[in-house]
């Protein structure tokens, strides 16, 4: 396994931390699935001054495969240095950062 750098990691925890805000966005608006037809999500970018929103069909964010290691950024806030660019659409990006574990977490963070 490779070593990682700080940055690296610094991102990753940031992306995690976005993920889990969406994930409790998207169980609040489980229940009103049938009232809502869009949802807005934090981009999950690494920049931790990023504040934008993504806007994506409920359905549409259900199908998008939630894998490790995967995150909805804005387009423009991908970091291919450290990222590997997925799926482009027209309001996301999909991105995988190699660096992520099974677990959830970053190597080398606790």
């Amino acid at each position: 396994m490779t070593e990682i750098s700080d940055r690296e990691a610094r991102a990753a925890q940031n992306e995690l931390v976005f993920r889990a805000v969406n994930e409790q966005i998207v169980k609040m608006t489980d229940r009103f699935r049938e009232q809502l037809a869009d949802i807005d999500i934090v981009c999950e970018c690494a920049n931790t001054s990023c504040v934008g929103t993504i806007r994506v069909h409920v359905d549409e964010f259900a199908k998008i495969e939630r894998a490790d290691g995967r995150f909805l950024v804005l387009p423009g806030h991908e970091d291919e240095s450290v990222e590997q660019v997925v799926e482009r659409l027209d309001n996301y990006v999909i991105v995988w950062k190699a660096g992520i574990s099974t677990d959830g977490r970053a190597p080398g963070l606790s």
